[in-house]
C-alpha cells in the first residue's frame, strides 16, 4: 500500500475514531479474556467467529505478564498468504507502544493508535485487555488485531464495494492501457504517413493535416487513458468525498473537451484548403460550440461545488 493511500486511510480514521474505539471496547469485552488466554484452540475458534460478522478481525494472540506471546497468533480466514505470515509464539512484545499503554491499565481494555503490524504488514489497530486472575494476580494480555482498511469499509456499509475494487481497476487498467497503446500505434502511423509524405512527393500541406490529425487524435486518446489509469487504478479514491468526485469528473470532462476541440480546429483549418464542404464546415462549428458549451457547463459545477464545501464546512 502506497503512502498516499496509508494517509487517506488515516484521514478516514480520524473521522470514526470515537465510534471505532467504542466498538473495538464493546468486541473485547464480551470475550472471556482468562479463558482465551492459554488456549490456542478457543483463540481460533472466537478469531473465526468473529470475522465471519465483522470481517476487519485478522488475528487474536496472548502474552504473559512479561509481554512474552504464549502462543501462536490465531489468523482470521481473511487474512491472505497466512503461511509466510511469522506466528509469534515466544515474541517478546513488551516493548510495543500498545504493551506500554496496557500495563498499567489493570481489567481495562486499550485502544491504540494505528500502526503498521509487523504480522501482517498493514495498517492495523490492536485492543489489549489486561488480565487478572480470580486472586487479582497479573496472568497477561488478550490482544486482538484489526485491519483499518476493512474497518473503515465495514463502518461505510462499503464491504461489497471493496470486495470488488479490485476486479474493477483491472478492468480499468485494460480500458486505459489499451487505449495508450492505440495512442502510440497513431503516433507510429504519423510518423509512417511523414515519411510516405516525403518519399513519394504528396501535397504537402494534404498531407501535414493528415499527419495533425492522427497526432492531435493520438494526443487526445493518450490523455484519456492516463486519466484514466491514474483516477481509477494508481490513486485511492474516496466516492463518498465531493473533492475525489469533483476531480474525476474535471479530468474527464476536460479531455473530452480537448479532443472535441482539436478536431473541430483542425476541419476549419481544412476549410482554408477548399478541402471540406460547407456541411463538414458547419459541422466544425457546431463541435466548436459544444466544446465551449461543455467548458462552460464545466465551470459552473466546479463553482457550485466549491460554494457547497463552503457552506458545509
Amino acid at each position: 500500500m502506497s503512502t498516499q493511500n496509508h494517509i487517506h486511510l488515516l484521514q478516514q480514521y480520524n473521522e470514526y475514531e470515537h465510534t471505532i474505539q467504542s466498538l473495538m471496547e464493546s468486541m473485547m469485552t464480551s470475550l472471556n479474556a482468562q479463558e482465551l488466554l492459554r488456549d490456542r484452540k478457543a483463540q481460533q475458534q472466537t478469531v473465526n467467529h468473529l470475522s465471519r460478522a465483522f470481517p476487519f478481525v485478522e488475528l487474536i494472540y496472548s502474552l504473559d505478564s512479561q509481554g512474552v506471546q504464549l502462543m501462536d497468533s490465531a489468523y482470521s480466514p481473511t487474512v491472505s498468504d497466512r503461511r509466510f505470515r511469522p506466528l509469534g509464539k515466544g515474541s517478546d512484545r513488551s516493548k510495543r507502544p500498545y504493551m506500554i499503554a496496557a500495563r498499567d491499565q489493570v481489567d481495562r481494555v486499550v485502544v491504540t493508535r494505528p500502526y503498521l503490524s509487523s504480522a501482517t504488514h498493514k495498517l492495523s489497530i490492536s485492543v489489549v485487555q489486561h488480565v487478572l486472575d480470580e486472586d487479582g494476580q497479573d496472568i497477561g494480555y488478550l490482544v486482538l488485531n484489526f485491519n483499518i482498511q476493512r474497518l473503515v469499509a465495514y463502518l461505510n456499509g462499503d464491504g461489497m464495494r471493496s470486495r470488488f475494487h479490485p476486479w474493477f481497476q483491472g478492468v480499468y487498467c485494460l480500458i486505459g492501457s489499451m487505449l495508450v497503446i492505440v495512442s502510440t500505434l497513431l503516433l507510429y502511423s504519423s510518423v509512417e504517413s511523414m515519411l510516405h509524405m516525403f518519399q513519394d512527393g504528396e501535397n504537402i500541406a494534404t498531407g501535414a493535416f493528415s499527419i495533425v490529425i492522427m497526432l492531435t487524435l493520438g494526443m487526445s486518446i493518450f490523455d484519456l487513458g492516463k486519466t484514466i489509469l491514474e483516477e481509477e487504478v494508481l490513486v485511492s479514491k474516496d466516492i463518498r468525498h465531493h473533492d475525489t468526485t469533483r476531480r474525476t469528473i474535471s479530468r474527464f470532462v476536460a479531455a473530452i473537451i480537448i479532443a472535441v476541440s482539436i478536431e473541430a480546429l483542425l476541419l476549419m483549418f481544412k476549410s482554408l484548403i477548399n478541402e471540406v464542404n460547407d456541411a463538414q464546415l458547419l459541422d466544425a462549428i457546431l463541435m466548436l460550440l459544444s466544446a465551449v458549451s461543455m467548458m462552460v457547463g464545466l465551470g459552473v459545477y466546479l463553482k457550485l461545488s466549491r460554494e457547497n464545501k463552503c457552506e458545509n464546512a
